[in-house]
């Protein structure tokens, strides 16, 4: 196991390697990304700068952690996730 593998095995089910994104936005609006980390504790400084920004604008309504590891928080019509992605690491060809 690749030490890529080995840090996210704790958070995702998968064998694929998995990068965690952090990103927010608006319902209806889209979003933005604001990161992208090789391990899910990496990104918590970020996660909680974002949403205490998000609770200085707006009082937080929904803060989830999902089964797969992802976080997922609300506010107003704003909303901060942090989510597994796996990564592409062979050629995909269409069968």
């Amino acid at each position: 196991m690749t030490e890529l593998q080995h840090q996210n095995a704790n958070h995702t089910a998968s064998d694929q390697p998995t990068v965690w994104i952090l990103s927010t936005g608006e319902f209806g609006e889209g979003g933005s990304i604001h990161g992208v980390y090789l391990d899910r504790d990496l990104a918590r400084g970020a996660l909680a700068t974002k949403a205490q920004e998000l609770n200085d604008r707006f009082t937080i309504s929904d803060a989830r952690q999902e089964d797969d590891g992802s976080i997922h928080v609300e506010g107003g019509c704003d909303w901060i996730a942090l989510e597994p992605h796996p990564v592409v690491t062979a050629l995909e060809l269409d069968a």
